[in-house]
């Protein structure tokens, strides 16, 4: 199935490669256009070819520069991705440790549910007053 369908492809590339060509010879102004077209690639190639070999060495500068900031800034990028991903395995250690005092405490008062509707005793741990407080500091 692959190739009819590859040799469909070509086929119908080569098909209108023929047609355009056809076409082009043909046509008077289509024949000019194409050949405007090239002819003013060719002239910009050979300008842009030109102006880089005479100014090859400010080129190289600034294609050297240009690679230096580029390089500079994904340095950066990457150490500041660097710190974030320490950053989230901190926050990850973080949550573990809200998430297993939530549940301590979750574990607790589900006890102390049970007990009071069990009507057991409840050992409770009493806050100073305020004068033992003020006694303690001093």
């Amino acid at each position: 199935m692959e190739n009819q369908t590859k040799k469909w492809a070509i086929g119908g590339s080569i098909v209108g490669v023929l047609a355009g060509t056809i076409y082009i010879a043909s046509n008077n102004k289509a024949r000019t256009g194409v050949v405007d077209f090239v002819s003013s690639t060719t002239n910009q190639t050979k300008h842009w070819v030109k102006v880089i070999n005479e100014n090859r060495d400010t080129v190289v500068d600034q294609i050297r520069s240009s690679g230096e900031k580029i390089s500079a800034i994904v340095e950066s990028a990457s150490d500041d991705i660097e710190k974030l991903m320490e950053s989230s395995q901190n926050m990850k250690a973080h949550v573990f440790d809200l998430l297993e005092a939530v549940q301590d405490s979750t574990n607790e008062l589900k006890d102390l549910k049970n007990k009071l509707q069990q009507g057991e005793a409840v050992e409770t741990e009493a806050l100073p007053t305020p004068d033992e407080e003020l006694r303690r500091i001093e």
